[in-house]
């Protein structure tokens, strides 16, 4: 399965996936398992555990992204991410 955006988070050391063009969240026990099987081009989460960090660099073909507070944002910039997020959705 080759998933364009997936969009993670993690926590009880389980990563919960859920595919751009997903309806239900996957759960893997750990990143790789995750990212062989769904095999994204890109990568989206709050934020990402630190021990993964080494991986993520060691893995080629897709793009991490990482989401932004946007309480701390200007608000010029908070209308633009938040439009961008719903023409994605």
């Amino acid at each position: 399965m080759v998933s364009g955006t997936v969009f993670v988070d993690f926590g009880r050391n389980r990563v919960y996936a859920l595919p751009e063009d997903g309806e239900e969240v996957m759960v893997f026990n750990d990143f790789l398992e995750m990212f062989g099987k769904l095999r994204p081009t890109i990568v989206v989460a709050d934020s990402y555990p630190r021990k993964l960090l080494p991986t993520m660099t060691r893995l080629g073909g897709a793009t991490f992204l990482r989401l932004r507070d946007l309480k701390n944002s200007p608000r010029s910039e908070r209308t633009m991410v938040l439009g961008r997020r719903m023409r994605m959705m």
